[in-house]
């Protein structure tokens, strides 16, 4: 009897530390985007001569090393934030920039397309170098972490297509960096924010769409509901055989040690599934 319960306890903490590590994953990654994650910075080479921390940036048309200011026009050669100091960073020449790629950054703004809020994606703007809030589709720098109106901003003039003075505020404001194509429609859904950050994360920045989130959360509970019962059923059933005829022991410990390489299989199979769903 006691080989057997050592079989069960051995099975047991397996698969529980098997489960656990998934989810500590899941839980640094979710603690890691909530938090706007560590900065990461790569140097590139420019030839703007005035560029200011936040400003945004975008490659040069047909090249892949150099940046210059972003607008409306480069929104589609979108990189991401001029930098002061992240955390992390990819060293280059010291003649270049530091353009911060990931992570949670103070972006340059303005509220030329309206006040923005905590939540709300930052998109390029008509004026180099400044991002707006994000009311159509289009390529965005981030999501913005504090809302405009709790940072210090500085007045401006600018002329509109018209040649109309407009008067703007601008300002430093903190994003979390992750430049992605945006839709307003991606707001209009039933899945909840930190799931949809969660899986965007393990999608590699991605949008990730609500079917396929919905899709890998029902994959996740089932396979965790068919390990649970096909313990449970295994555990059953070898304690009533050992009870039974106690002769049996050789058999269920074969049994057992079947159960627990089918089990971490299942587990297995499901974090691929749920992977392949949310990547592909």
């Amino acid at each position: 009897m006691l080989p057997v319960l050592h079989q069960i306890k051995w099975l047991l903490y397996s698969l529980l530390f098997a489960s656990m590590l998934f989810v500590v994953t899941l839980a640094e990654s979710r603690i890691a985007t909530a938090q706007g994650a560590a900065a990461i910075s790569q140097g590139f080479k420019t030839n703007e001569t005035n560029l200011a921390t936040g400003a945004l940036v975008s490659f040069e048309s047909g090249s892949q090393a150099v940046v210059q200011l972003a607008n409306n026009a480069r929104a589609n050669q979108l990189l991401g934030v001029v930098g002061d100091k992240p955390l992390v960073e990819i060293k280059g020449n010291d003649q270049e920039i530091k353009v911060i790629v990931s992570g949670s950054a103070p972006v340059l703004v303005s509220d030329i397309n309206g006040v923005i809020k905590s939540g709300d994606r930052i998109a390029t703007s008509p004026i180099d170098g400044v991002g707006m809030k994000a009311t159509t589709s289009s390529q965005v720098i981030g999501t913005a972490e504090t809302d405009f109106s709790n940072i210090s901003t500085v007045e401006k003039t600018i002329a509109d297509r018209s040649g109309k003075q407009q008067k703007i505020h601008t300002g430093l404001l903190s994003a979390s960096i992750n430049v992605t194509y945006y839709s307003p429609d991606e707001k209009k859904t039933f899945i909840p924010v930190f799931l949809q950050q969660l899986t965007s994360s393990i999608a590699g920045g991605r949008t990730v769409s609500p079917v396929r989130i919905l899709i890998a959360t029902t994959a996740l509970l089932m396979g965790f509901m068919s390990i649970g019962v096909l313990l449970y059923s295994s555990v059953r059933s070898s304690i009533i055989s050992i009870g039974r005829n106690p002769l049996s022991e050789r058999a269920v410990n074969k049994s057992l040690i079947e159960v627990g390489i089918t089990s971490i299989g299942i587990l297995l199979a499901m974090l691929i599934a749920i992977y392949l769903v949310l990547t592909i």
